[in-house]
């Protein structure tokens, strides 16, 4: 996965997923150094030119310097912007299309819309793959306070909606007498 945008007018931004086809290093050189460049096979939705045509949508990702100032103290890193992303967060996952997910949705929902950004990252239901729940789980949402606090926005709206109607009503009585 790209863990920053590059070029994002051709689908190299952060959260772009592809597959690692070789590592480039300097003649000589061998790990711990950083490689030149590792050759990157992105999915479909990188648009841009292919290093070669045997492999299509095929990028160099080279290292990238970063800067900062800590404490008047100017301090720089060389890194390569790809981590291996077997698995990822839903919070990661969201604004994502995945070929195929794996879904572990966990005991509880923590923040509410969760579980439908984890199921609505594939295409195709068939795709989809959701860890067994327990009963548990499906039921955990009834006793969540977001449910709470929603249930009680709901029927204050419901009531002012009521008002509002009752006043147009009535509005449109005094109107027309």
């Amino acid at each position: 996965m790209l863990t920053m945008n590059i070029w994002t007018k051709v689908g190299l931004c952060n959260g772009a997923l592809g597959t690692v086809l070789d590592f480039v290093y300097a003649n000589g050189q061998t790990p711990p150094v950083l490689p030149i460049c590792v050759l990157v096979q992105f999915d479909e939705d990188y648009t841009g030119s292919s290093l070669t045509a045997r492999f299509p949508r095929c990028v160099p990702i080279c290292p990238i310097t970063q800067i900062s100032q800590n404490v008047g103290q100017k301090c720089e890193r060389q890194q390569l912007p790809l981590k291996l992303a077997w698995a990822m967060t839903i919070h990661k996952s969201q604004g994502l299309t995945l070929k195929k997910a794996w879904v572990d949705l966990g005991p509880s929902e923590n923040s509410p819309g969760m579980t439908y950004v984890a199921l609505s990252r594939v295409k195709k239901l068939q795709d989809l793959i959701i860890e067994p729940m327990t009963f548990e789980r499906l039921q955990a949402y009834k006793k969540s306070t977001f449910l709470q606090y929603r249930l009680l926005e709901e029927n204050r709206l419901d009531s002012l909606s009521k008002i509002t109607s009752k006043m147009e009503m009535l509005n449109e009585f005094d109107y027309m007498h």
